[in-house]
């Protein structure tokens, strides 16, 4: 079994692939993982499908949070990154949010210089808060995590 740091990787490399190739996810999917000779997790392909099927509504809150920036400017890879992370704090409610930040950041540290992971980092920050602040996503941290059973992620539209 992969780690989930390991299958988030390899989520990365699919929706990064993806945005070059826009084909169906499925089939980048495929592509990718016979060109790594991985095995996918269940996590990874249900990361995948959810950051793929959600990507306007994703990008629209990124859009939301941005100042004096345009989507498009963000470097591809930050910007699927910052997406990745994003379903998986809206759409895997027993994974505490700091996980989800942490894990993009780590993830980053590879792929992303100094300056993207700090953008990266502020920009799931702000989401964070307006989501919460909105009454949209409820999560527990990590160390709530340990004391309670259960998360919850509040249905609804995002906007």
């Amino acid at each position: 079994m992969i780690s989930r740091r390991h299958a988030r990787r390899i989520a990365l490399q699919i929706l990064f692939a993806n945005e070059f190739l826009k084909e169906d996810v499925q089939t980048v999917s495929r592509r990718v993982l016979e060109s790594l000779e991985e095995k996918p997790s269940n996590f990874t392909m249900e990361l995948v499908e959810k950051t793929a099927r959600n990507k306007d509504e994703l990008d629209r809150l990124i859009e939301e949070h941005l100042k004096n920036w345009d989507l498009s400017r963000i470097a591809v890879l930050d910007r699927v990154l910052i997406r990745m992370a994003l379903a998986e704090m809206l759409y895997f409610p027993d994974i505490p949010v700091e996980v989800t930040i942490n894990e993009a950041l780590e993830i980053g540290k590879d792929f992303c210089n100094l300056k993207s992971r700090r953008f990266i980092n502020g920009i799931l920050d702000s989401i964070y808060k307006d989501l919460r602040k909105r009454n949209v996503l409820i999560k527990k941290l990590e160390a709530d995590a340990k004391h309670r059973s259960g998360s919850e992620v509040k249905k609804g539209n995002l906007m």
